[in-house]
């Protein structure tokens, strides 16, 4: 793995910050992400001290300038905190304020029932960010990660859905991931 993420709320885990720590410690060469609801900055505070190497969750707040004031902080205390972001208008205010690391599909569901509606969606924004941005883009399986990169995904959170549904089809996780990176590596 590139990295690895950790969740922490409390409906995962009734200790975040410890099972946080102790992936940290078990992988040492591995970067470990936090994945929580972020609305204050002592959550971020919390996940670096706990070896966290970003953060997945900066959550907008009432008005957008404080998720650039969250997602500046993160980057001040040296953790990547990218904020998801569900269309182009919210995109261009936040990037407007600051902020350069964008997440599309990781949490918000972009699930609308309609074949390809993530896809699309996640290449409309891709294609609308700020030139020098970053992104993340959430994916549910091999096709969302392919055309994901196709659009210009920097990185790509591979979701539970998917290993769920790998593991249901009997393909082992070595195996998807490799399937996810012939598919997005550009190499044939």
């Amino acid at each position: 793995a590139d990295a690895l993420c950790v969740r922490l709320d409390t409906e995962d885990t009734p200790q975040g910050l410890q099972d946080l720590f102790a992936v940290v410690q078990a992988a040492k060469r591995v970067p470990v992400l936090a994945r929580d609801w972020i609305i204050h900055p002592l959550q971020l505070v919390d996940a670096k001290e706990a070896g966290a190497a970003g953060v997945l969750g900066v959550v907008g707040q009432v008005n957008g300038r404080g998720t650039a004031v969250m997602s500046s902080f993160g980057a001040a205390i040296g953790l990547d905190a990218p904020v998801e972001v569900v269309n182009a208008r919210e995109m261009e205010g936040l990037a407007r304020a600051g902020v350069t690391f964008f997440g599309i599909n990781l949490s918000v569901g972009l699930s609308v029932a309609v074949p390809g509606f993530a896809s699309d969606m996640a290449h409309g924004l891709l294609g609308e960010l700020p030139f020098g941005a970053i992104s993340i883009v959430g994916v549910k399986d091999v096709e969302q990660a392919r055309k994901a990169r196709l659009s210009g995904a920097d990185a790509l959170l591979v979701k539970k859905e998917m290993i769920d549904a790998a593991a249901a089809a009997g393909v082992d996780l070595r195996t998807l991931l490799d399937q996810v990176f012939c598919v997005t590596c550009g190499d044939d």
